[in-house]
């Protein structure tokens, strides 16, 4: 019934939208290899928040019972059992946000909201954003008013979300930009 829910709700999104160059998608991010350059006008983007949660395992049973195995070695997390540490989440988000440049045309912008408290892991994906060529124009806090079930048992859970306001520079700010 979720599932059924879930699908009838993406076809009435893709009914409703009009125009080119729409694309809904589960696969990595790290690999964009089927949309063309420059051809995204807007990215919303939730990334995996580091190693709070372990997406791959969390999917054992409905990936078991639907007979699939996702392969997590391009998982973007910190976890021990996959020997990931920060320095792989920040290569793994940098592949990542390098894909999303790729796609987005100049002069657009990239929203990243980010659900972490751990500032190596935030120094990690504002590192990966500039090392994939976006400027980052602006930092918010959202507040969703709707605690999960983590935050309204755990005291320490993080309680709000950043917003990460970027955009990808056109040519002449970038010739003008490196000229100085």
């Amino acid at each position: 019934d979720y599932m059924l829910s879930r699908i009838k709700d993406i076809r009435r999104i893709k009914a409703n939208l009009t125009g080119e160059n729409i694309y809904i998608t589960t696969q990595s991010a790290t690999d964009l290899s089927n949309i063309p350059d420059e051809s995204i006008h807007y990215i919303f983007t939730d990334p995996p928040f580091g190693g709070n949660l372990n997406y791959s395992e969390l999917n054992i049973l409905i990936e078991a019972w639907i007979g699939v195995q996702t392969n997590a070695q391009k998982e973007a997390v910190v976890n021990q059992v996959q020997g990931k540490g920060v320095e792989d989440y920040q290569r793994l988000m940098e592949e990542s946000f390098r894909e999303f440049f790729r796609i987005l045309k100049p002069g657009r912008w990239i929203t990243v909201e980010f659900h972490n408290s751990q500032n190596a892991i935030w120094v990690a994906i504002q590192e990966a954003l500039g090392n994939a060529g976006f400027i980052v124009s602006d930092v918010r806090i959202l507040d969703k008013k709707k605690g999960t079930t983590k935050q309204l048992s755990y005291s320490s859970a993080v309680k709000k979300d950043l917003v990460i306001s970027a955009y990808k520079p056109t040519k002449p700010f970038e010739k003008e930009y490196q000229a100085n």
